[in-house]
């Protein structure tokens, strides 16, 4: 794709200088084609009518009135937000934007996210949504990844960040605490475990020399089950 290309003739060296230019490039080339590729609707109420009836969006009106909701998304589109780099337009619409049940066609623009997450934040509060709105699209504050994900959506992960685990030096510690660490990253969750615990490689087991793997097969293991088992994956 021409916006990839783009991007990696940024670090090809042109005069001695980094062609840093190309980044706008990239930038203007994928934001044409993520545009070419997104649902659009001719008003605020037809969109939340569609992603309602088809199960993408919880149901905004049984909180808001549609006056209240067009308010929000006025906030969050009078801002002409543009993105600074290709990378961040790229790294939204890759994770954050919701697609198509096909994952073909994009629902949301950065503006839409902000939207919804701020209504979903404000609890039926207009105002406390509009000042969410106004926080995020002026880029004043933005919720963890989770919240900013999951928010809003009628089948989502939860709006959590971080877990901690302790893991034991025992086969059974090790089984539950990968388990759980799946269960945890699949439902959204950021998980960290502590090893500490574990005995190094070639420790005794039962008496017998060099008998304890050590942390490392144990961490392999988690690298899988969480490259297996990601947010909503």
């Amino acid at each position: 794709m021409r916006h990839i290309e783009l991007n990696n003739e940024i670090t090809q060296m042109q005069d001695g200088f980094y062609q840093l230019h190309k980044d706008k490039e990239a930038l203007e080339v994928f934001m044409e084609e993520a545009r070419e590729n997104t649902v659009h609707f001719n008003s605020v109420a037809e969109r939340m009518e569609y992603m309602k009836e088809h199960d993408y969006y919880y149901n905004v009106l049984d909180e808001y009135s549609l006056e209240e909701v067009e308010g929000v998304y006025n906030i969050a589109y009078g801002e002409n937000f543009e993105f600074q780099s290709y990378m961040a337009a790229s790294k939204f619409y890759k994770d954050y934007a919701l697609k198509t049940n096909d994952q073909k066609r994009y629902l949301e623009s950065y503006e839409d996210r902000v939207a919804i997450v701020s209504l979903y934040l404000g609890r039926g509060d207009v105002a406390k949504a509009k000042h969410f709105a106004s926080m995020i699209v002026k880029q004043n504050y933005q919720p963890a990844t989770p919240t900013f994900l999951n928010a809003g959506r009628s089948r989502r992960g939860e709006m959590v960040s971080c877990f901690l685990l302790e893991m034991d030096d025992s086969l059974n510690s090790i089984g539950f605490n990968i388990n759980t660490a799946m269960q945890l990253s699949k439902i959204g969750g950021g998980v960290a475990l502590n090893l500490s615990k574990l005995r190094a490689r070639g420790e005794q087991i039962k008496g017998i020399d060099n008998a304890a793997s050590g942390v490392v097969p144990v961490m392999k293991l988690l690298e899988d089950s969480f490259s297996y088992a990601n947010q909503l994956g």
